[in-house]
């Protein structure tokens, strides 16, 4: 038998009598869910991006395998939608006309594969924004956490392909796959213990993901109410290991519990758009902080100046140039003058003396063929005298470093001299009252 739908014989005897007229069906509910829990998924993923690209500048690769992940469970959202609302993926399978399986068994097939591209580029966006947070420097504390963080991806990756390469080859040739009788010769493989095997095995990885970021985010130096606020997000994140633990179940049920695919197969379709959806929602939200301090300066407790750009600035992403920093007033420098001969490398930027309590952060990245001039010579950006003032090392990381002086207790230059690698950056934060 070369598809997973048609049970033996002895089996179809036990069904009882189709009915093709007014069968039972489950109802619009996945067709709901797929709606509103999708619908929720792209708004904050858009947000995300507008966040990252226009107010922090800060697009990296987690941003991108969002939007691809998103791109992806719309479209496995689609596939369970329509297989339900037109090829009776919402009946019992005895109810279903034996002419719609050959199309039902395509969109299974796509929301398999639909399903696991969304799930693995979900956790390897979430991955990457850990690493982000840790920094990537080989001299940060956290190099050996950032290095099983990419294993851990590089294993994601390994797995996804792989579980698509055995749908998409459950049967050579591909078409005897959706052919309920071929007369022709072909060759298939148990496709139902695949399914189960990717299932536990995406279970454990949910858990993986949605756990391994909360002692991280502790370890930041954020405000006990900030990292208590996004590890309540991560946390959330616990309902997408439920969703999965669910979808395993009925997963189970229809492949081996039962022969009933329709019916259960409504449920893991219902299971797999609240697991993939609310992984993006999770992976998102941190990412909102900026946006939420603009609009809402209150719930954050900013001050509501400008973008909210405090939050975080990461030097592992490629950044969107903002048009002008030195034309926006809610970016300014602290480079007194006074205590640095030569313009040094803050000196290009606005510094204005305007009254009131500022809350500034400013990140620059440092490459090597990058030069500065410090001290009023040039100097290379990887050099011992390349050390800006008040920095904070985080390469690839974010998170808010507050690090609040007065103008006339910053440092002297003769304590900018240490080594300042172009994997760190620059969190340079003035207060002024």
């Amino acid at each position: 038998m070369s598809n997973q739908l048609i049970p033996p014989a002895s089996v179809i005897a036990t069904w009882p009598a189709p009915n093709f007229v007014d069968p039972e069906l489950r109802g619009p509910g996945l067709l709901v869910v797929n709606v509103v829990f999708s619908s929720l998924a792209f708004i904050l993923t858009v947000l995300r991006v507008y966040t990252r690209g226009f107010i922090t500048s800060t697009i990296g690769l987690d941003d991108v395998l969002a939007v691809l992940a998103l791109s992806f469970a719309i479209a496995m959202c689609t596939a369970t939608s329509i297989a339900a609302v037109k090829f009776g993926w919402d009946r019992h399978i005895w109810d279903v006309p034996f002419t719609w399986m050959p199309a039902m068994l395509k969109y299974r097939m796509v929301f398999e594969m639909t399903f696991c591209l969304s799930s693995i580029l979900t956790k390897i966006s979430l991955l990457w924004f850990c690493r982000r947070l840790l920094g990537s420097s080989a001299k940060s504390k956290f190099r050996y956490l950032n290095l099983s963080l990419i294993a851990a991806m590089v294993l994601l990756f390994i797995l996804g392909l792989l579980f698509i390469f055995i749908t998409l080859f459950t049967c050579i040739p591909l078409k005897a796959s959706f052919d309920l009788l071929p007369d022709y010769p072909y060759h298939c493989i148990d496709g139902n213990a695949v399914v189960i095997a990717a299932s536990v095995i995406n279970v454990c990885t949910d858990f993986m993901t949605t756990v391994v970021p909360m002692p991280l985010i502790w370890k930041l130096q954020l405000p006990r109410r900030q990292r208590l606020a996004v590890i309540a997000i991560f946390g959330i994140g616990i309902t997408v290991t439920i969703a999965s633990s669910v979808r395993t179940y009925y997963a189970w049920m229809n492949t081996f519990g039962s022969y009933d695919a329709t019916w259960y197969g409504w449920a893991t379709g219902l299971s797999a758009s609240v697991e993939i959806n609310m992984g993006l929602i999770c992976a998102s939200a941190p990412a909102l902080r900026p946006l939420i301090k603009t609009v809402w300066p209150r719930l954050l407790g900013g001050s509501g100046h400008g973008h909210g750009d405090s939050y975080q600035r990461f030097n592992g992403a490629k950044p969107w140039p903002p048009s002008n920093r030195s034309d926006n007033p809610h970016i300014r420098m602290g480079s007194n003058e006074s205590t640095m001969k030569g313009p040094g490398i803050l000196s290009r930027f606005d510094s204005t003396n305007e009254p009131g309590i500022v809350r500034t952060v400013e990140l620059e990245t440092f490459y090597e063929e990058r030069k500065e001039v410090i001290y009023g010579r040039p100097v290379a950006a990887n050099s011992v005298n390349a050390r800006p003032l008040m920095e904070a090392r985080n390469a690839h990381g974010g998170g808010t470093f507050f690090m609040n002086r007065r103008r006339d207790s910053f440092p002297s230059a003769r304590h900018l001299k240490e080594l300042y690698s172009d994997d760190e950056a620059l969190f340079a934060v003035e207060r002024m009252v």
